[in-house]
This record gives C-alpha cells, structure tokens and sequence, in this order.
C-alpha cells in the first residue's frame, strides 16, 4: 500500500529558524481532540447495524476499475470493535446481519419504527447505521525517480456513510460523510477481493475519529539552553516533569528585565500550562511572548505559528470538556 506522508509545518518552519536558534528543541505529544458531535451524556450503549447494500462476494484474479460498493458486514464489524477500543462508551453492540434485501442498491434510512424495535432488541440507547461505502478505483501509471521506472498504481476513492439514531425521533440524530483515499502498487495479488475487505474496514477507522473523541499526534517546540536553569528545565521536560520546568521558567522570566531570555521563558510557561491544561493560562502567557518577540526576528515565526495552534487547541477545548464530562473530564 502507498502510503503519502507530509512533512509537518512546524519542523519546516523551526528549520529555517535551526541554523541560528541552536536552543529550539521539539516535542512530540498525544492531544485528545473532540469528536464532531457531541452525544447526550446519558447515552452510554450503543449498536452498530448493517444497514449497506448487500454485493456479490469479491473476485480474486479481477481488480474493478470504476464504481464498487463496500462490505457492509466487514465495515460494521470494524466500527463497533474501533468504537469498542475508545472505551467511551459502557457498551458497543454489534448486528452484522443485513438489514437489507438482495438487489437494493444506494442509502437507504432506518424508519423511526425500525430504529424503536433495534434499540429495544439490543439493548441499546442509540444505533449506529453503516450505510454504505463508496468506492471509485482507477488506474494510474506513476514514474518512481528513485526506482527509474514506471508503476502502475489503483488509486482508491472511499466515502463511507453513518447515521446515528435515538429512539423517539423521525430523522437520525446525526449524519457523517467523509471521503478519503488509498492506493496499491498494482501486481497480481491485488483484486477486488483484497482491495474491498481492506477498504470497508478502513472506512470504519476515518470515521470513529468523527465520532467520539480520539488521541492524534501533535507537535510544539520550546527553547532550550543558554543558561544553567533553561537547561535544567529541559531536563524536566524530557522527564515529564512540567511542574518543575515552570517554576525555573518563571524564575528566569521574573529575573530577566526584556530580551530574549524574557520572551523564551514567556513561550515556554505558555507550554507548560498548555501541557497541563490551564489553557487560559497559556494565552495569557503567549501573550507576554508576543510582546516581547521583535517582530523581524527569527523567533517571530515560531511565536506566530503557535499562536494559531494554541487558538485552535483552545477553540476545541470547551466542546472537548463538554465530550469528556462522562468521565469527569479526567482526560
């Protein structure tokens, strides 16, 4: 599978600023980020049906090049197990078995009356429909410099489709599209019956991110170095210890009269209580950072790009809070 990777915007940004800041130093952390919707605090079981059309089962030896439709049994297997591995709810309930005949084709809704007999035969507080899986497939011949060739690549367009019920209302609570896509090198291994359970299962994963809170991989830096006690807080991060590291932040910003020892140390308390999750603390400490960065300096990028990552940390903030009072917002 051909996977695109992307550098990140940051490392290119700290990079042109790497040749004469020797002190910035990157951290890498797992930041919980708020689903799409956020769910009645009182639904905690939750049931995930089958509701795709039904195919044919895949060929091997045949890859499709147009329109397919997904694996409704395999997507919603791989919808409550990935909602099961989040844990936020008590309880995720599967039903594989299609909802819908032979031969019916396109999306197809639950009636209010279908959506009060799956809750009350589940037991469940809400269902989960999957109801379908788009896929487009296209051939594709890339020129790889690195090999000196030329490969022939299927290009995969997914879309898949989930509606979230209630008992007791007309229409779903909630429906979520997303489109996404994947690719293959092109060999006799790969065929519509490997490409379609593939595909299915993966459209589940794009989703439960969208639909309850999920960890992602984020990045920051911070200033290291130039004194003993910026060392030394360095080595409270790389510890883990954010406490620590603040109390010699604030020491050195309280010591400082102006410069850039002053502004580093207002960057890095902004960190440190970002990491501990006081956000408004954070802004108020960027703040004091900005005013005291020059702005033709080559730290006016880095302040200014962390801006905009703790603006959006702290408009997630309050609907994550909202998400996570379940758990006591312990998160």
């Amino acid at each position: 599978m051909i996977m695109k990777k992307y550098a990140s915007l940051l490392i290119g940004i700290a990079g042109c600023v790497l040749a004469s800041c020797s002190s910035v130093q990157f951290l890498s952390f797992d930041q919980l980020c708020p689903a799409d919707v956020s769910f009645p605090e009182q639904l905690r079981n939750v049931a995930v049906v089958n509701n795709m059309p039904p195919i044919p089962s895949p060929k091997s030896g045949v890859l499709t090049l147009g329109h397919l439709e997904g694996d409704g049994k395999t997507s919603a297997e791989a919808l409550a197990e990935s909602l099961a591995d989040t844990r936020y709810f008590d309880q995720v309930i599967i039903c594989d078995s299609a909802l819908r005949s032979e031969g019916s084709a396109g999306t197809s809704s639950l009636s209010a009356r279908q959506v009060e007999q799956l809750t009350r035969d589940l037991g469940a507080d809400a269902i989960f429909s999957f109801d379908r899986v788009q896929i487009e497939t296209r051939k594709e011949d890339v020129f790889y410099p690195e090999f000196g060739a030329v490969l022939s690549v299927a290009h995969v367009k997914l879309t898949p489709q989930v509606q979230v019920y209630v008992p007791g209302r007309d229409k779903p609570l909630f429906t979520l599209v997303k489109t996404d896509s994947l690719g293959w090198e092109i060999d006799p291994t790969v065929s519509d019956k490997t490409v379609i359970p593939e595909v299915s299962s993966y459209a589940a994963s794009i989703l439960t991110g969208h639909l309850v809170p999920h960890w992602v991989s984020a990045d920051r830096i911070y200033f290291d170095g130039g004194c003993a006690d910026m060392r030394d807080a360095g080595v409270s991060v790389r510890e883990g210890d954010w406490k620590a590291a603040q109390e010699l932040w604030t020491k050195l910003y309280e010591a400082s009269k102006k410069g850039n020892l002053k502004m580093k140390s207002a960057f890095n308390l902004a960190l440190s209580y970002e990491m501990l999750g006081d956000m408004n603390q954070a802004v108020s400490w960027l703040e004091k950072a900005k005013s005291l960065v020059k702005p033709d300096s080559d730290y006016a990028q880095l302040v200014s790009f962390y801006d905009r990552q703790l603006q959006e940390r702290l408009r997630q903030w309050t609907q994550l809070n909202i998400q996570m009072h379940r758990f006591d917002n312990n998160f």
